[in-house]
This record gives C-alpha cells, sequence and structure tokens, in this order.
C-alpha cells in the first residue's frame, strides 16, 4: 500500500534546513518525496502529520542494547551521591546467597570523594554483591564474590587489568578493566529466556525516545555468543533495525551467521583502553591529579596486532574503543601498517582526547569517529583535573572534528550514558562546558542520522528522507532547534513504514 505523510514540517537531512511537504512510501521503502498536489493522488493512504515535524529514523551508534535493558530492572546508582545510601539501598534488595549485580556508581559525584570499597559492603558477608562504575571499566566486588571468585591479594593482575589493593597491600574489591572479568565470569550465566524479556523492554524503550535502531555490542558477555544472538532473533523481527559489532572473542565464531534485514553483523569491537573516570584511558603523559599514572592497556602489542590482522583476513572493518590520546596512537600505527580493504571505512569510538599530530594521521585514513556528545556534561568539569586545561585543545573536540572534514556518527553508550537522542543532540547544541565545541542543530542531528548511516555503510540507504531510501522516521511535536530540543516530546517512531511506537497523549506544539 502506499501511504502518503504530508501535513507537517518534513526535514529530509540532506542538507541544512531542507524540507519537504510530502513523503510517500511503499513496502518500507520511500518511493518519492515532493509536493502534496504531486503525490496525493498516488497515494492510497494518507497519514496527516498535523503540523508536526518529521526526520529521518534517529540511530544511536554506539550502545550496550542488553545493559540498557538490565539498567532499566536494575538499581541505578548513578544519581546516588553517598556511599552509605548506596549500601542501605543495595542492602535491602540482596536475597540472601544469590548474586546481586548493579551498576552506576561515580566516585566524581560521592560526598566521600573516593571510590567505593569492598570494605563498604563486607557487613553483607553472605551474599555476592558486585557494583559496576558508571564507566563499566571498573567495578566493586565484595568479599564473598572475591571469595567464590577464587581471588587472594596474591593473584597476579591479567593482562589489561588491575586488582585494586589498599596501601598495605590487602584486597580492596576494586577491578579495573580486563580483571573485572576475574569477578563477572563467576556471576550464573544469563539464559536466552531472561536475555528475551530484557531486549524486549530494551527496545521498546528505545522506540518510545524516537530511536528505529541501534549499533550495538553484546556478544561477548552473556554466555557462547549464540546466547544472546538467540535472543536477538526471538525479539527484533521487523521492528528496529540491530547492528550488531563482533567482540575479538567472538568475532571468528561467528563467521558464516546469517544476518536479516534488521540484524546485520558489524565490525571487530576491540577495546584499547578503559575509561577517564577510572584513570584507565590510555594517555600519553600522567594523568594531571595521578602523576605517575598514564592508564591501562587492555592488550599487549602482540595480541593487538593479532587482532588486526584477523579482521583484515575476513576483509572485514575495526571498531575500536579509543579514550586516550596514547590509545589512539597504537591503533592509528596498526590501521596504517594493515590498512582496511577499499571502499571499507573503520571506526573508532570515543576518541575523547587527541593530538593534532593524530588528528593529520587520521585524516588520511578511511575512518568514522563514533562520538558521545553526552559526555561533555557528564564529565565535565571533573575531566579537567584529570588532563590539566593544556590537552584540552584535543579533548572532547567534536566542532573541530567535523570542520576538520571527519565522518561522525553519534551514541548515547547506554547504560553508561541515557540512551535519548534528543538529550545527547542538546548534549552536542549546547555546549557550556566547551562552546568553542558546539554543533549546530543541523550538525548534533546529523550524528544520529546520516552520520549513524555513514557508521555501517548505509549512507544510500539510511539517514535521509529521500528516494530509494528506508522508510525509517522519528516524529517530534515541534521543530528541534536549540531552545526546543529539552521539551520536545517523541510522538512516533516508523521503522520501514510501520508505526512501532505512538504516544496519542500528546499533542503538536
Amino acid at each position: 500500500m502506499k501511504t502518503l505523510w504530508t501535513n507537517g514540517h518534513i526535514f529530509t537531512m540532506q542538507s541544512d534546513g531542507n524540507t519537504v511537504e510530502s513523503v510517500l512510501v511503499e513496502d518500507g521503502k520511500i518511493i518519492e518525496t515532493g509536493s502534496e498536489e504531486t503525490l496525493l493522488p498516488l497515494a492510497e493512504e494518507v497519514k496527516s502529520l498535523q503540523g508536526a515535524s518529521m526526520y529521518p529514523g534517529f540511530v544511536d551508534s554506539h550502545i550496550h542494547l542488553i545493559g540498557h535493558g538490565e539498567k532499566l530492572a536494575y538499581l541505578d546508582l548513578s544519581m546516588i551521591n553517598s556511599i552509605d545510601k548506596i549500601v542501605d539501598k543495595v542492602a535491602g534488595l540482596v536475597k540472601k546467597g544469590e548474586w546481586y549485580v548493579a551498576e552506576g556508581w561515580n566516585d566524581n559525584i560521592l560526598i566521600e570523594e573516593r571510590p567505593i570499597t569492598c570494605f563498604d559492603l563486607d557487613h553483607l558477608k553472605e551474599t555476592p554483591i558486585v557494583l559496576k562504575r558508571v564507566c563499566r571499566h571498573v567495578l566493586v566486588a565484595n568479599s564473598k564474590a572475591m571469595e567464590l571468585a577464587g581471588i587472594t591479594k596474591e593473584t597476579p593482575n591479567p593482562i589489561g587489568g588491575i586488582i585494586g589493593k589498599d596501601s598495605e597491600g590487602n584486597l580492596n574489591g576494586l577491578f579495573y578493566d580486563e580483571a573485572q572479568q576475574l569477578i563477572t565470569s563467576k556471576i550464573p550465566p544469563a539464559t536466552t529466556e531472561y536475555l528475551v524479556e530484557v531486549i524486549k523492554n530494551s527496545v521498546a524503550d528505545l522506540q518510545s525516545k524516537g530511536l528505529t535502531g541501534v549499533h550495538t555490542e553484546d556478544m561477548a558477555y552473556y554466555g557462547p555468543y549464540t546466547v544472546p544472538l538467540q535472543a536477538y532473533r526471538e525479539v527484533i523481527g521487523e521492528s528496529f533495525r540491530t547492528h550488531l559489532l563482533r567482540h575479538h572473542e567472538a568475532f571468528e565464531k561467528m563467521q558464516g551467521e546469517e544476518p536479516t534485514d534488521f540484524i546485520e553483523f558489524g565490525a571487530m569491537k576491540i577495546f584499547i583502553d578503559g575509561s577517564l573516570g577510572g584513570r584507565t584511558a590510555l594517555l600519553s603523559e600522567d594523568y594531571s591529579d595521578d602523576p605517575g599514572n598514564k592508564g591501562v592497556a587492555v592488550h599487549d602489542p602482540e595480541k593487538l596486532e593479532q587482532l588486526v590482522q584477523t579482521a583484515r583476513k575476513y576483509n572485514e572493518t575495526i571498531a575500536v574503543h579509543v579514550i586516550g590520546d596514547s590509545a589512539v596512537e597504537i591503533i592509528i600505527d596498526l590501521i596504517e601498517k594493515y590498512p582496511v580493504v577499499f571502499g571499507k571505512k573503520d571506526r573508532l569510538i570515543h576518541v575523547n582526547v587527541l593530538r593534532e599530530d593524530l588528528v593529520e594521521r587520521m585524516a588520511k585514513l578511511p575512518l568514522v569517529l563514533d562520538l558521545q556528545p553526552i559526555f561533555v556534561p557528564s564529565d565535565f568539569p571533573w575531566v579537567i583535573e584529570r588532563l590539566g586545561k593544556d590537552r584540552l585543545n584535543w579533548a572532547y573536540a567534536w566542532k573541530s572534528l567535523i570542520n576538520y572534514g571527519f565522518e561522525c556518527s553519534g551514541g548515547s553508550d547506554s547504560p553508561v550514558e541515557m540512551a535519548d537522542p534528543l538529550v545527547g543532540i542538546d548534549a552536542a547544541v549546547n555546549n557550556k562546558f566547551l562552546p568553542e565545541q558546539a554543533l549546530t542543530v543541523f550538525e548534533a542531528i546529523s550524528l544520529f542520522t546520516t552520520g549513524s548511516a555513514k557508521a555501517t555503510g548505509k549512507e544510500n540507504e539510511r539517514g535521509k528522507i529521500a528516494k530509494g531510501f528506508d522508510a525509517d522516521f522519528t516524529i517530534v511535536d515541534r521543530e528541534l532547534n536549540a531552545t526546543t530540543l529539552l521539551k520536545a516530546n517523541i510522538l512516533e517512531t516508523i521503522v520501514a513504514g510501520e508505526t512501532v511506537y505512538k504516544n496519542n497523549n500528546l499533542r503538536v506544539k
């Protein structure tokens, strides 16, 4: 059936301010755009926007979809500002003998001005407890959890991780980056049935936020990759476009898995370093507030080179977590040594801290930069102490990177941050901490539309409202500008021409 969308403000994202009167859709595709007068005779059905604004479907280019769903059910620690309150909340929810997991604690907002340690949790002696830091690069485990995991103060640090200890050499319950697996590997594995419910809840929530799809990385945290993949196959259907990055541990095992129109398989996901919040991002110079510390390398050089070679063996791209400038330098060296196959682009995720010499080298490579605008209001002002003012010229430098000509996509990194694209777009536009790096509204929306399409090589199919493109739309109750982003409401989310979310309680503003 040919359906005509009309009577609203339809922003194509083909250029700044470009609009059309009407969009004609059939079989999940846009078959024509133009005036209502021209297209109305071709339509079998007419849907009025009633003055609302339509944009290409918003896509979050960096999220952990299952983690987002779990966060909806977990105790969210991210807004609790004291260790005592966190411990009280946890104590009221644990069940004797059962593993308890929650996440989101952030020592940058805690009144104690320090991380949680096992000593804060050890009066809960019979329950193994794991609380993940907001960045997901640090966790705290109580003594029961460490006992079940067989961790003692003699346990050596794994490659790419650190087991935390106090000044006297005793375990403090903190596990950094790869050391976290010593604990998380002992948590009872998730079942497909459990993940089905988590994914259902996550997708429904994301659709209500105007998202028509995501790029997510979940394939190595819930037992064999077949467990989460089966859950995705049972849930997704044709309601949500899901691009699955493949963690390096699952990448080769997943070769031969058949994609669908709504479940795609993407690049090999590699972590180079950790987070600035946990002081594990890899910097070329010491942390300004922690002399002697330059961060943590997740892999040794030989292992990392082997991973890149493996991706190239399958003519595949890599999607690389890089927060610090030293991490960026390491992966740029390898991309230069092992170029991606012609026509494809590697993805650098986060790129929070750069240097001008690195930017010049990056500009010569086929790359998409996967940015998280919401990191700015989340990380400032404390990150100034981490980096010092001299490194801020190329830190969180979204505008500079766009002006340099880089293709950039936009994500949230939920559950680390909020998964609301309007909040992320607002963070990019109304950047009070780095006003010189503020984006225009068009640039910011592009991160979540045309940018996300470019990150997967789908720029000729998605991200714009144009003939031949997928009929994925996000409909909001007002035109998006610098003053309306946080006031706007999602009215409807359309995937392949079908409404997957509709809020009938809201009216156009």
